[in-house]
């Protein structure tokens, strides 16, 4: 999926032909990373934005029988980004593989929900979402902001990657 651009040089003698894949920004440059805080966590007013929004979407899935498509992506964004931070980055644990079990449980969700045409998440699956979400939230408030924005930016490369068709063994497609 390139993309062909014609560009031509100030004295009109030559005009080159470049191919570039087609991707996404990124919400954090690699300057944001790079002036992130080392050691102090993310800010309370920056944690408490992308908490309100994963919350959000978490009572809309909970609540909602016909709960809008940007509702199951924060929660699935939340959930990525446990795992950018448990298997990619290594800065967290999942014993339990409870980070795993509520990805599944996402996926399963919302392939009942598109089949059926309404929500059907159970009880048991939005205890596990929660408790991920908590998880998540608890993270937050310890992981350094250098770290926190290089997984938010692993994150996106890597759904990226995903919809670019480069999947690793164990990726789900919500």
């Amino acid at each position: 999926m390139g993309v062909s651009v014609t560009i031509s040089f100030i004295d009109g003698s030559k005009v080159k032909k470049v191919k570039y894949q087609k991707r996404g920004l990124l919400t954090y440059s690699h300057f944001h990373e790079m002036f992130a805080s080392p050691v102090n966590p993310m800010s309370e007013e920056k944690r408490t934005y992308n908490l309100l929004r994963v919350y959000e979407g978490l009572d809309a899935l909970d609540s909602m029988l016909h709960p809008e498509a940007h509702y199951w992506q924060s929660v699935a964004d939340a959930v990525n980004m446990l795992i950018t931070l448990t298997v990619d980055m290594g800065l967290a644990e999942d014993p339990d593989g409870l980070i795993t079990t509520a990805n599944k449980t996402l996926h399963d969700a919302w392939t009942r929900a598109q089949a059926i045409g309404c929500n059907t998440l159970t009880a048991g699956e939005i205890t596990a979402l929660r408790a991920v979400v908590a998880e998540y939230a608890s993270l937050s408030e310890i992981i350094p902001e250098r770290a926190m924005i290089r997984c938010h930016r692993m994150t996106e490369k890597r759904m990226q990657e995903i919809l670019n068709g480069k999947r690793r063994e164990g990726d789900i497609v919500i």
